[in-house]
């Protein structure tokens, strides 16, 4: 039995948007500018989001996670590195089922985190492992095509 092709896992591509470049609301995002929009570029097949659905004193909250490696050890990865370190972010994505999502609002953006591993052997996998992570009150909205 083959899989349906419109049920695939993973995410196909992933982009990191300051909130002052975007205004999401609760069914949509408008992009203000895309001068500061950054399209990463990642080893496929190591691109996931995950929203965990959480209550705590009958409120509901999603604690939202986008994780992925982009691969090699280079200045210019290094200094795209340090341009996510330390700043908070929205993140639009495209799973492999060509739909595009936006996790994060202005109120309550991602705080991007990573570290990287070189692996031990020839055949691991070198990279930065990234992540965008935070605890959302509503789940990630579908959107059409941002760009």
């Amino acid at each position: 039995m083959s899989k349906p092709s419109d049920n695939l896992g993973g995410l196909n591509k992933i982009w990191a948007v300051p909130p002052s470049d975007i205004i999401v609301s609760r069914f949509s995002a408008e992009i203000i500018s895309s001068e500061n929009i950054i399209e990463l570029y990642c080893t496929p097949e190591t691109m996931q989001f995950t929203e965990d659905n959480e209550t705590v004193h009958g409120s509901v909250s999603y604690d939202t996670e986008i994780t992925a490696v982009i691969p090699k050890d280079c200045q210019e990865n290094a200094s795209l590195i340090d341009h996510l370190s330390g700043k908070k972010w929205i993140v639009i994505f495209q799973n492999e089922n060509e739909q595009f999502k936006v996790s994060g609002t202005n109120d309550i953006p991602h705080r991007y985190g990573g570290k990287f591993d070189s692996g031990k052997a020839i055949s691991d996998r070198s990279g930065h492992e990234i992540s965008f992570h935070s605890t959302q009150l509503r789940k990630a909205i579908t959107i059409l095509n941002p760009f």
